[in-house]
């Protein structure tokens, strides 16, 4: 069992990730040098959703000590308070939805049914489904055999995601594998999400969470996260080299570089609290509406050069702003619960 100077480490990791996932989406170094906001966004930010996921599934799965009825009540509780997220981030971005035609370009009960359930209804929110889908789904692995077993059949169903994105030119050629491929891309748009991706990384929750972990130095989890995130960036660089990926959020190096920096983050030393631990859900969902207004705001000022055509200044004000938004998001959240009956 971890003590709770450890939880305020993974605090802090959370919060730097949902500063990647930004990264991710503004491209800080585009205007600076393509290939190297290639390594950023597309390699380094990719063990952002992954530490989203391990990191919740190590929380989620200490909440299960064995009791069927106890277990089936924390699972639930746990969806709850996923989908009512999810519900308040989808009825956020409706307006945003509209601006962008997302209700008269191809839309029918069918397209609403694969946004809500694997894609999002806005670039970002697949993240939600994908959560409550592999917590399905890890639960009744974990109900069902032993934890090892459990991280085998995760990481089988990882190695058939990977085949959908970043392998995905390796099984090109033979027709009748990319047929099948090509089938389900038809329920929905990449296989990173609650069936292939996350189940291996809330999987690696549990394993945190309830099996032996061998106890090593913080020199020697950072280490082994160097090295297994150098492994990353040259398996992302020779995919790319060779034009083999379809999409580029799933890696073989992911899996070590994400176990190994939640390892070193739990020996990290600082102060959280519930607000700052809150601050990065917010981040991670408002921070499309901060690169809108953003964009906006450098429009109306006259000021394109600097917020926009500056891609490091443009991610610097993005951050700054989805900050602010989230802070005041948690605040409100405080408030509204005060007059709840």
């Amino acid at each position: 069992m971890l003590d709770k100077p450890n939880y305020n480490g993974l605090d802090w990791l959370k919060f730097i990730a949902a500063l990647l996932v930004v990264a991710n989406h503004t491209g800080p170094l585009l205007s600076y040098s393509p290939y190297a906001n290639f390594l950023l966004s597309g390699i380094l930010t990719r063990v952002a959703v992954p530490i989203f996921f391990m990191t919740s599934g190590f929380f989620y799965f200490r909440k299960l000590n064995g009791d069927q009825a106890g277990d089936l009540r924390a699972m639930k509780d746990y969806l709850k308070k996923i989908g009512k997220l999810y519900v308040i981030a989808i009825v956020l971005y409706i307006p945003l939805n509209v601006y962008t035609g997302y209700f008269k370009n191809d839309f029918t009960a069918y397209s609403i049914f694969k946004d809500l359930l694997f894609d999002g209804t806005f670039y970002h929110l697949w993240y939600l489904p994908a959560l409550m889908i592999g917590i399905v789904l890890t639960t009744v692995l974990y109900k069902k055999m032993q934890l090892k077993a459990m991280l085998a059949v995760a990481a089988l169903l990882y190695f058939i995601g990977l085949l959908g994105d970043s392998y995905y030119g390796f099984i090109k050629p033979y027709h009748g594998i990319s047929e099948a491929y090509d089938g389900m891309f038809a329920i929905f748009d990449f296989t990173r999400n609650g069936i292939f991706y996350a189940p291996v990384y809330l999987a690696m929750g549990a394993w945190a969470a309830k099996g032996r972990q061998a106890q090593r130095s913080p020199l020697s989890n950072a280490g082994l996260f160097a090295v297994s995130l150098g492994l990353m960036f040259a398996e992302g660089i020779l995919l790319h080299s060779a034009e083999i990926p379809r999409h580029d959020s799933m890696y073989i190096f992911a899996l070590p570089a994400t176990y190994f920096l939640f390892q070193w983050a739990q020996q990290w030393k600082g102060k959280s609290g519930k607000g700052f631990r809150e601050w990065r859900v917010w981040i991670y969902i408002l921070h499309p509406i901060a690169i809108v207004l953003v964009r906006g705001g450098a429009e109306a000022a006259k000021l394109e050069s600097w917020f926009i055509e500056n891609t490091l200044l443009h991610f610097v004000a993005v951050c700054l702003l989805s900050i602010v938004m989230s802070a005041a998001a948690v605040w409100v959240s405080v408030i509204s619960s005060k007059f709840r009956p």
